[in-house]
């Protein structure tokens, strides 16, 4: 279900923990407006990387490409998602998913993100560059307002003190989301116990 949080509102409830006057729009010619609008994006990606958001995690097929590889291990080229900041893994048809493959990340000359991989048929799963703030989890957004609080803190107020105290505030947050999604995602072991073996 989406929700009504906007880029601005997040803005302001990372004001709000500073103490600050909130904006009216994200957009207006403030000093502060400027400064959030300057940090937001920085702070949204670091944040997408900082942990396995569900909204943000995509599977794709990769497209091959002819481009000449950095390693004569991984003879295949692919093309990352243009929206990828992060792969998770990457998988292949006919392997295992259990099995820990090497892949090499690098780009061409165009600056194009690519992928070097020992097999054909790849397939990745990847935190996508997401925007869109209607699919913000609320976790995501307690986490993004605190850690943007913390980045706002010194350039708006001048005091580092409150910037440590915002941190930890934001670490404190994003433990709990990291609990959260242990409780509402499972995935298989990748080896079975001694146990289960004998069995």
């Amino acid at each position: 279900m989406a929700n009504d949080i906007s880029k601005t509102a997040i803005i302001n409830l990372a004001l709000a923990n500073l103490g600050q006057k909130l904006v009216h729009d994200d957009a207006e010619d403030t000093n502060t407006a400027r400064t959030a609008r300057l940090m937001y994006d920085f702070v949204r990606r670091n944040l997408l990387r900082a942990h396995d958001w569900a909204f943000a995690l995509r599977w794709a097929d990769l497209a091959a490409r002819d481009v000449e590889t950095p390693d004569l291990k991984l003879p295949y080229v692919f093309a990352l998602p243009a929206d990828c900041i992060f792969v998770k893994k990457i998988s292949y048809k006919d392997v295992p998913p259990c099995h820990q493959i090497p892949y090499t990340l690098f780009y061409d000359n165009q600056g194009n993100k690519l992928v070097a991989c020992p097999y054909g048929g790849a397939r990745v799963c990847y935190v996508a560059d997401v925007e869109n703030t209607a699919v913000f989890d609320p976790s995501f957004v307690a986490c993004f307002a605190l850690l943007l609080a913390a980045e706002l803190a010194v350039p708006i107020t001048g005091d580092s003190q409150l910037a440590q105290l915002m941190l930890a505030k934001y670490q404190s947050k994003l433990d709990e989301a990291r609990q959260t999604n242990k409780i509402e995602q499972f995935e298989m072991p990748e080896k079975t116990s001694a146990f289960v073996e004998v069995r």
